[in-house]
């Protein structure tokens, strides 16, 4: 934030008025109300969290172990929330490209339909459900032959079985707002979501589990491109770039 030119305080802040720029990692507990407070006093808030996808197509948030942050590391920054429900600025095709991801054709079998709950933290209507995994099974179990498989989230640390391993041969996968359903639409699967926000929504299927329903490849890819400006490298942070450019530059309406 100096970097970019603001004055910083790591104290709560007390009065609020349009001056007023709050950073938060997540948006749960007592940072909530804090920045309900100060976009109430018309100040302005902005969220980080782990990244959507790394270079090449890693995990953002399993990059770090076990060697730490690194300068080639993303993070996701967006103003007001994240995952989507936050604001940012769109800025061109670029960004996505030089992750060097490929997007695959849409998959057209499948034994399986992947459930990925995330964990269960968070304020409001974004807060998945603590027993959303398991209803959803139950539900899905009366809508398809399919087998149901339930990827347990893994916590802060790697994941022991490889998200990769878990997809392959996925018919669909089903999320609340998990990352995993990032790398399922990379892959082609089709990803049905039930949070309200989710940084891909937009590329989600719809329709029943054994027809969906899905965006054209142009949509899905618009939708990719959108989402690498709402996550930024360890190394811009330093820089300050993405805070004079969520802060500066004019805000584009959300893609449909």
């Amino acid at each position: 934030m100096r970097a970019a030119g603001h004055e910083v305080s790591l104290e709560p802040p007390g009065r609020c008025d349009r001056d007023t720029l709050l950073v938060i990692w997540n948006r749960y507990g007592g940072m909530h109300e804090t920045a309900r407070k100060v976009e109430a006093g018309g100040g302005t808030v902005i969220v980080a969290e782990n990244g959507y996808l790394g270079r090449g197509g890693t995990q953002p948030k399993f990059d770090v172990h076990p060697g730490g942050p690194q300068p080639h590391h993303y993070y996701s920054v967006a103003l007001g929330w994240h995952n989507g429900r936050g604001r940012w600025v769109y800025g061109g095709p670029e960004r996505f490209a030089a992750l060097g991801v490929k997007l695959k054709d849409w998959r057209t079998a499948g034994e399986h339909v992947l459930v990925c709950p995330n964990r269960s933290f968070g304020v409001g209507e974004q807060v998945m459900p603590t027993d959303w995994a398991d209803r959803t099974a139950a539900r899905l179990g009366k809508s398809t032959m399919r087998r149901i498989v339930i990827r347990r989230h893994p916590g802060n640390d790697s994941p022991k079985r490889p998200l990769a391993a878990d997809l392959a041969n996925a018919w669909a996968v089903v999320i609340w707002s998990s990352g995993a359903g990032v790398h399922a639409l990379i892959d082609g699967i089709p990803v049905f979501c039930e949070a309200p926000y989710w940084i891909l929504k937009g590329a989600a299927a719809h329709g029943p589990i054994d027809a969906p329903v899905l965006p054209d490849a142009m949509t899905r890819q618009a939708h990719f491109e959108y989402m690498a400006w709402a996550q930024w490298t360890l190394k811009e942070i330093e820089s300050g770039e993405p805070f004079r450019y969520l802060l500066r530059a004019p805000l584009q309406e959300k893609i449909a």
